[in-house]
């Protein structure tokens, strides 16, 4: 997820700059209780990949002296705004000399104070664009599976993605099912859940810290989150309320995967904007693939551009005429992967275990093992190696 990531205990600084910029550029923040060591802020602050990372003024200056010159050295592609209280030259000068881009007092939404951060959103964006590389690894990811067609596989790689996840990371991985009306991850697993993402909404709302209550959990480790069962509180749910959950959950695990409704709804595109990936799935029929073309079109319009994209082509053995070249050729991408028709799929699905558990070593599980692979390279406890050296380096 790019966007802002906001750093402080004060809740209203993160509505300030929602209601500044939430409209064009997803908005998170970032904090827990827990945390004492600038080590982990620094790194969690920047999981999500954000254009600008907000220093409130409520830190401890010791710890914004820590952290600052840290992320500019680890996290090239973000650009630091620290927050202070009153105006002090001599400190506000030794954050620049730090690696802060810049020091503003802290305020309240305001045109005066919106006039104040345009300029140094639009460095951050521009050089979030140049030093982000497509090839370049982000520490964690936020995995939005997106169709606008119903019946591609949407919902099977959604799953099964998230059981090789986790079958890496146990208890690291959550997955989120916001198919509202028809969603059926919960029962491809063969779980029940107690409570639902209404419940973890109004949680993130007021109590982030008890929101991994709400979820189920598979033999993988896999943390899961279903739609509610009531369809009128369904449609309730609010979009920027959804956004607030999301950020939580984030925070909460490295690897969040959403599978979504098909097409483009407003909990769809909270999801798109919210993401660090974007796994686009279509089956080899015409008009998926065309349908595909279409919601890619429409991302470039409306600027979701940021997000990383993987293309994967569902059951792309089918003989229907079509090379997969030519499939490649109308959708505008590579298909990094290809999964085949199998009869498999259904049968798993119908006895709610994962696919990628009932097949074994055979080659369908390989196939979603890949592409667990792809999304989570072996890192050899990276997060731990990290916070080690810092703490030497201090």
């Amino acid at each position: 997820m790019s966007g802002i990531t906001v750093l402080s205990a004060n809740e209203s600084l993160e509505k300030t700059f929602f209601s500044l910029f939430g409209r064009s550029i997803p908005v998170r923040r970032v904090w827990s209780d827990q945390w004492r060591d600038p080590a982990e802020v620094a790194m969690d602050a920047c999981a999500a990949d954000p254009h600008l990372l907000v220093l409130g003024s409520d830190i401890e200056r010791e710890d914004v002296r820590a952290i600052v010159p840290e992320i500019d050295r680890r996290f090239p592609t973000a650009t630091i705004l620290c927050l202070v209280p009153t105006k002090e030259v001599e400190y506000a000068l030794e954050l620049l000399r730090l690696g802060a881009r810049d020091v503003l007092v802290e305020s309240v939404a305001s045109e005066e104070f919106r006039a104040e951060l345009d300029p140094i959103l639009k460095i951050a964006e521009s050089r979030h664009e140049k030093t982000t590389g497509a090839g370049s690894e982000l520490r964690r990811r936020v995995i939005t599976v997106v169709s606008p067609k119903g019946g591609t596989g949407k919902t099977t790689l959604s799953t099964n993605l998230a059981v090789g996840l986790a079958r890496r990371m146990p208890k690291q991985v959550v997955l989120l099912d916001l198919d509202v009306q028809f969603g059926d991850c919960a029962a491809a697993l063969g779980l029940q859940p107690e409570y639902s993402l209404v419940h973890a909404i109004d949680g993130a709302t007021h109590e982030r810290s008890a929101l991994k209550v709400f979820l189920a959990t598979h033999p993988s480790g896999l943390a899961v989150l279903s739609p509610p069962d009531d369809l009128v509180a369904a449609d309730d749910i609010d979009p920027d309320e959804l956004k607030r959950m999301l950020a939580a959950f984030s925070e909460e695990f490295p690897f969040v995967v959403i599978d979504t409704a098909s097409g483009i709804d407003p909990l769809t595109l909270a999801a798109m904007g919210h993401a660090t990936d974007l796994l686009f799935v279509s089956t080899t029929d015409v008009p998926s693939i065309r349908a595909v073309r279409r919601q890619l079109d429409a991302l470039d319009q409306i600027g979701y551009v940021a997000q990383r994209r993987t293309f994967v082509l569902n059951r792309a053995n089918a003989k229907v005429g079509l090379s997969v070249a030519e499939i490649e050729a109308v959708v505008g991408l590579e298909a990094s992967f290809e999964i085949p028709s199998t009869r498999l799929i259904p049968v798993s699905t119908n006895e709610g275990v994962a696919a990628i558990d009932k097949d074994g070593a055979g080659q369908l599980a390989r196939k979603f093992e890949e592409i667990a692979q792809y999304f989570a390279p072996e890192q050899g406890g990276s997060r731990r190696r990290f916070l080690r050296a810092l703490r030497k380096d201090r």
